[in-house]
């Protein structure tokens, strides 16, 4: 049995560059949702803001975004491509006469 073992690995960003571009979007997101539920919230012209709704619907978008934007974020990696070579069970499997 060969394992084969790639010792190049890619560059990782850093962990402060990797996770910024999702938290500023899931924060625009946020204040545009806090902005949203705050108008729609007063019920009229003549009542006052409601910064409780906002702050709330704040919250729940900002969790929301970075909740999904995390599990796409694992969606979405690549396989190693030393996974697509080799002759193992699935490999083999596309002819099942030469098998045996």
């Amino acid at each position: 049995m060969e394992i084969l073992v790639s010792n190049k690995s890619p560059k990782k960003q850093s962990w402060s560059q990797s996770i910024k571009a999702p938290l500023w979007f899931s924060f625009v997101l946020g204040i545009v949702a806090a902005f949203v539920g705050m108008i729609s919230g007063t019920g009229g012209s003549e009542n006052n803001l409601r910064f409780d709704i906002g702050l709330v619907c704040f919250g729940v978008a900002f969790i929301v975004s970075l909740l999904v934007i995390s599990v796409l974020t694992m969606a979405s990696k690549e396989n190693d491509s030393s996974l697509g070579t080799g002759s193992g069970v699935n490999r083999s499997s596309d002819n099942p006469e030469q098998g045996e």
